[in-house]
């Protein structure tokens, strides 16, 4: 199965409107074409799709993303307004998980909170996620906007996930969790943990270099994360940017 993970492309309302002095538009119709020249059978699309929660960014949005062949499945970020978002997105994990059965179990959940730029997960919410990841013996992924553990980066660290722990006891009760994929960090992340792999995304308009206390502009650009998922749990990824 291939797999490719979209996130951060910040599109305002105003169509003249710039993000970190980078044209956000521009850079989704860049990356959008690389995704669709990799010909991927399902696409992520990991929150913050919009910079100001506008009708307007989530009509172009919906537009753009949908000239693509592949199914796109998405998920609200801090930027988002979810009940907005949900209306242009078929498939949006706003009020519960959204759940694709393929060769693996794909999760994806929402873990923005109206009016906050961290991120947290309520009760209800995990259990919906215990739920989505139960009775099945394929190798399972999760996706969601935050990031769960410190990535190295204390301008965005400062705004992850808030409660990791409860997040983390729901992953350990299905032992064929293998993925978390997250947004948020404008950065290409991976890191191990608890026995799982963690995986952040760039953004698809302004990345930051890693390992920073302040947003440093990365020069490489715009990109997105690709991934080949085997039926047996064995998974490839990399980063995939206009240019490839």
């Amino acid at each position: 199965m291939r797999l490719v993970q979209v996130s951060d492309c910040h599109v305002p309302g105003p169509a003249d409107q710039f993000y970190r002095g980078q044209d956000p538009r521009a850079g989704l119709v860049r990356v959008l074409r690389a995704v669709e020249a990799w010909q991927p059978d399902l696409v992520l699309a990991t929150g913050d799709l919009s910079e100001d929660g506008s009708a307007a960014s989530y009509a172009w949005l919906a537009e753009t993303f949908g000239r693509l062949s592949a199914p796109v499945v998405s998920t609200p970020g801090n930027h988002d307004d979810a009940g907005l978002m949900a209306r242009h997105f078929s498939r949006c994990a706003a009020d519960g998980p959204e759940v694709l059965d393929a060769d693996w179990r794909i999760v994806l959940v929402g873990s923005a909170k109206p009016g906050e730029i961290g991120g947290r997960f309520t009760p209800r919410q995990l259990d919906g996620l215990s739920e989505a990841l139960a009775d099945s013996g394929k190798p399972a992924l999760v996706a969601l906007h935050h990031q769960p553990w410190p990535v190295g980066s204390p301008w965005i660290d400062r705004y992850r996930l808030e409660n990791p722990e409860d997040f983390e006891a729901v992953l350990s009760r299905h032992p064929n969790v293998r993925l978390v994929l997250w947004g948020h960090v404008h950065q290409d992340v991976a890191m191990e943990r608890a026995g799982l792999t963690g995986l952040g995304c760039p953004s698809s308009v302004s990345n930051s270099l890693p390992g920073c206390a302040r947003f440093t502009p990365d020069a490489a650009g715009p990109a997105c994360r690709w991934l080949e998922l085997e039926p047996d749990g064995v998974y490839r990824t990399g980063i995939l940017r206009p240019e490839d």
